[in-house]
């Protein structure tokens, strides 16, 4: 029995209470809530580990944590990129090592050189009785990921497989991203999902709870991602009035041509005096011509470019066409079908008005869309 009465018993109990008090703080602190937890390291690992891979131009790994050990998986280029995405994830966190933190170890089995795609294509579709997904995939890993999340969520639909494996990807996050779009695509009744690049593109109709769940997904995704959600809510465009009676899913050309000239009957795509930038105030009309372009370049869209006749004919002709390239490309940059999107100049020569008079003169310096089978 010790006596506390004894000098050297009470320090002994003092050390040891410290001793134990010391080791609750130390095992609360690995346990808590907070960054630096035992349980929230992987995770946090896992950031740090796709953040320091992009920053050094890897974005398009697959990256995959066990404990504090890196899985990598995907296409780089060369036999050279395999050492230096090692050596990027091993130090994403300082030295690394099991009690300071870091990555233990980096998994790079799962790394092969191979051909990389530009643009970085997916898509998810229903198709009738099937749901397809195709494109590009950084790794055979995201692409079983995918599927297997297909056939969860359309349990009674056929799941094809049309993906292969690529380089390119725009993040390391891409296989979330994506699959978000298969669950955001069975959510609706109708739709497609495309990522390009770092675009994301809903495209359907659903009923409001659909709708719903494909923005709280998809509304605000992590950087680089952005997203342009083009649904309707039960065959109606709620942001869009003006297009109200036009079904855009399953309307011919002629319903989408009749879509763009409603659009364009109250609003002008303006550029800078002389040249083929576009102005900062058009953005919200060609947002609200991306929406009905991603719901019909089922169809061939043609950009067309109009001048009024003051100054040379032949520089009319280039701006115009330039112009007309210039909202193509912003088109295709939301993730419209570049290769349903051409775009020509026609000047002078198809005039809506008399040139006589800047009014005139004004209605005839415009943009419009013509669309064909």
């Amino acid at each position: 029995m010790i006596s506390l009465g004894d000098p050297a018993a009470r320090r002994r109990v003092m050390l040891l209470t410290g001793l134990g008090g010391a080791a609750i703080a130390a095992l609360l602190g690995m346990l808590g809530p907070h960054n630096g937890a035992v349980w929230r390291l992987p995770d946090v690992l896992k950031a740090r580990v796709t953040t320091a891979l992009s920053a050094e131009g890897f974005p398009g790994l697959d990256v995959a944590m066990n404990g504090q050990r890196v899985l990598l998986r995907g296409i780089v280029e060369e036999e050279a990129d395999i050492v230096a995405a090692r050596r990027v994830a091993l130090t994403a966190v300082g030295g690394g090592g099991m009690w300071s933190g870091g990555v233990t170890s980096v998994n790079t089995a799962g790394l092969r050189v191979g051909a990389f795609e530009r643009p970085f294509a997916w898509s998810v579709r229903r198709d009738g009785s099937r749901v397809v997904l195709g494109g590009a995939v950084p790794s055979e890993n995201t692409r079983t990921v995918l599927m297997t999340t297909a056939a969860q969520v359309f349990p009674n639909v056929e799941a094809v497989d049309d993906m292969h494996v690529a380089g390119g990807a725009a993040s390391p996050l891409f296989a979330d991203m994506a699959e978000r779009a298969v669950r955001a695509v069975a959510s609706l009744s109708t739709g497609e999902a495309r990522i390009i690049d770092a675009q994301i593109v809903v495209i359907g109709d659903g009923g409001q709870s659909g709708v719903d769940a494909v923005r709280r997904a998809l509304e605000e995704p992590p950087a680089p991602f952005r997203s342009r959600l083009a649904v309707t809510i039960d065959g109606l465009d709620v942001d869009h009035p003006e297009l109200q009676g036009l079904d855009l899913n399953a309307g011919d050309a002629e319903t989408c041509e009749r879509a763009f000239d409603r659009l364009m009957e109250r609003n002008v795509v303006t550029f800078d005096e002389g040249s083929a930038a576009l102005a900062p105030a058009s953005r919200g009309v060609l947002n609200a011509l991306a929406s009905v372009a991603l719901r019909c370049d089922r169809f061939s869209i043609e950009v067309a470019g109009h001048t009024d006749n003051t100054g040379d004919r032949a520089m009319n002709m280039e701006l115009s066409r330039r112009r007309a390239d210039a909202v193509a490309s912003y088109l295709a940059g939301q993730g419209v079908a570049r290769a349903r999107l051409s775009a020509h100049g026609y000047g002078p020569d198809r005039p809506r008005s008399s040139n006589t008079t800047p009014t005139g003169q004004a209605a005839n310096r415009r943009i419009e869309f013509y669309v064909s089978g």
